[in-house]
């Protein structure tokens, strides 16, 4: 179904399909990259802190609630782990281009 969705497109569009695959994978993961700072983003904001460390420190030194605070923690740990992984994907993007 996908396939020949992406093949009646490319017709359509007169282009080659690995050039819509290519940019749709890029625009996916700049938007993943976009979501994930800005989660980040929020959470530096609510805590007043810069890193992860930082935040951390914070929480073992009772300075920050650790019900919340542990909670976005662990929640910013895999925000940072996506933006590795969507870095890496467009990496592989711009060399295999």
């Amino acid at each position: 179904m996908i396939k020949s969705l992406l093949s009646e497109l490319s017709k359509e569009l007169e282009m080659p399909e690995r050039k819509i695959l290519d940019e749709s994978i890029q625009v996916f993961l700049e938007k993943e990259l976009r979501d994930a700072s800005a989660e980040i983003l929020k959470i530096k904001v609510q805590f007043r802190v810069s890193s992860i460390k930082e935040l951390k420190s914070r929480i073992e030194s009772g300075e920050a609630e650790e019900r919340p605070a542990w909670e976005q923690l662990i929640y910013w740990e895999n925000l940072e782990k996506k933006v590795k992984v969507a870095n890496s994907w467009m990496q592989k993007l711009r060399t295999s281009s």
